[in-house]
């Protein structure tokens, strides 16, 4: 806008007998934006330019609406999901909306709806810094691009693994904290289970329970993925096979120790306990187990994940130097870590970030009415052998 289009506009707003006739142009046409009076000062009005692209919330759907010529209605649709509307409207409803600058309003959804459009994750993360925690990553990871199309944003803590757990989710319900929650190192009676149903909140485990009540769940083939690996150490020549997992209290690790014991079995070895190490999921505590269970003759491990992989592994370097070669590992994978250590390696692999979108997408379900039983879903495990930089997928 030249300076005597400013002008004129200021002029018109300041004295209104000098405004032109309605429907005559007020601008310059070369002028790119719309105008509107806004309070002032000194009893005069205040010009206000909004301005394409600017993300002024003052575009509304209805602004959108009338500039296309189309409902209302139409216009949400288009904007959300499309459902019921000509790929060519939604389109043009998009585009106009961007061009005007529209921000959809949060605040005033959250208004109209009575929701938060929060999901809180309780997930654990590993409690040593030396390596990090590709799980938990992977997992959000997959929380975030799931959720990336929706209004929802996703608030992680993380686990408590004491009496506070339940007192946490508590909190969130009472204080109307989120709409839903997600959270994992489940129990076979878990209370944090057990007080959601009760209260009637919307959630989703990582893992499953043994609860009377059906829930909402996502879980890996625990069982399956530990004969698995287990498996595939039996069949390189391995005999004495430790198991290295978490604490049998939790529902993945009695799943894991069944398939563990299965396919020992089912070659013909009986279990032996002093091969078997539970702890907290560390590195580090894996790397201190794994002398102990060398001395009494174990020949492979079998590991719970990534962090208990590169410690047991550690370990045996530590006992018998760089040639590991002779000490199988197994264990269940969410990356692809067995590309990147000069050590042959099976891995019952699921991706984190599938499992963080499908626990997303879960939530997502049950926040908007979903029968718990619906909302159920176990996912298996692909072998996958690297050794040498060579890979080979077995379904």
């Amino acid at each position: 806008m030249g300076p005597r289009g400013r002008y004129d506009l200021v002029r018109q707003l300041r004295y209104p007998a000098s405004r032109p006739p309605a429907g005559s142009e007020s601008a310059s046409p070369k002028a790119h934006g719309t105008a509107r009076p806004g309070a002032g000062i000194a009893g005069t009005e205040r010009l206000v330019m909004v301005r394409p692209g600017s993300g002024n919330s003052s575009v509304t759907l209805k602004t959108i609406a009338n500039e296309l010529g189309v409902s209302v209605t139409t216009v949400a649709r288009a904007l959300k999901d499309g459902h019921k509307i000509g790929p060519e409207t939604v389109r043009k409803v998009r585009e106009t909306a961007d061009r005007l600058g529209y921000v959809r309003n949060l605040e005033g959804a959250k208004l109209r709806t009575g929701k938060t459009l929060i999901a809180m994750a309780f997930l654990d993360f590993a409690e040593e810094e030396e390596i990090g925690d590709s799980g938990a990553v992977g997992i959000l990871n997959g929380f975030h691009k799931c959720l990336a199309g929706t209004d929802y944003a996703v608030r992680a803590v993380p686990a408590s693994r004491d009496g506070s757990a339940v007192e946490r989710i508590r909190e969130v319900v009472r204080g109307r904290l989120a709409d839903g929650v997600i959270f994992d190192l489940t129990e076979l009676q878990d209370t944090r289970a057990r007080y959601l149903l009760e209260a009637d909140f919307p959630f989703v485990t990582y893992g499953r329970t043994e609860l009377f009540s059906e829930h909402a769940w996502f879980d890996i083939d625990n069982e399956f993925a530990a004969w698995q690996s287990t498996d595939a150490l039996l069949r390189d020549g391995c005999r004495r096979i430790a198991l290295i997992d978490g604490d049998p209290r939790y529902t993945f690790v009695r799943q894991r120790l069944r398939g563990y014991e299965r396919a020992l079995r089912e070659h013909g070895i009986e279990p032996d306990t002093a091969l078997r190490h539970h702890s907290t999921l560390a590195a580090n505590i894996a790397r201190t187990a794994v002398g102990p269970l060398l001395d009494r003759g174990a020949d492979g491990f079998v590991c719970s994940n990534e962090l208990t992989f590169l410690g047991a592994r550690a370990g045996v370097r530590d006992r018998i130097g760089d040639d590991v070669r002779q000490i199988g590992f197994a264990l269940r994978s969410g990356t692809s870590i067995g590309k990147y250590v000069a050590t042959k390696v099976h891995a019952s692999h699921y991706s984190h970030v599938s499992t963080g979108r499908a626990l997303a997408e879960l939530l997502l379900k049950r926040i908007g009415g979903a029968d718990p039983r619906d909302c159920q879903h176990l996912a298996r495990t692909t072998l996958v052998t690297t050794g040498n930089g060579n890979e080979a997928i077995i379904p």
